[in-house]
């Protein structure tokens, strides 16, 4: 997190099984910093139970990959993503 306050990324692409981490309050948290708002996270994971999407897509994910993907669809999935994400920000944003 510390980092993030200082280099604003593009897209964040979360594995939510991270370790030491709850991924939906980490979410929650990049969403409420202004500078971060407008930044896609797109969550990975191996598990695909309805609760886990919707529990992430509530957090502020702007997507969610289910392991294993094929390259194509990791590609696809960041591309609509910064493609939505660009056309949010403001001017000064870009």
């Amino acid at each position: 997190m510390g980092l993030l306050r200082k280099v604003r990324p593009d897209l964040i692409l979360m594995d939510i099984m991270m370790p030491e981490l709850d991924r939906l309050q980490t979410t929650r948290r990049l969403k409420s910093i202004p500078g971060l708002a407008n930044v896609p996270v797109i969550m990975s994971t191996g598990r695909s139970e309805g609760s886990v999407v919707i529990a992430s897509m509530n957090a502020g994910a702007s997507g969610f990959l289910v392991k294993p993907f094929d390259r194509s669809a990791l590609v696809a999935k960041l591309m609509r993503a910064l493609q939505t994400s660009r056309t949010k920000q403001s001017p000064s944003e870009r």
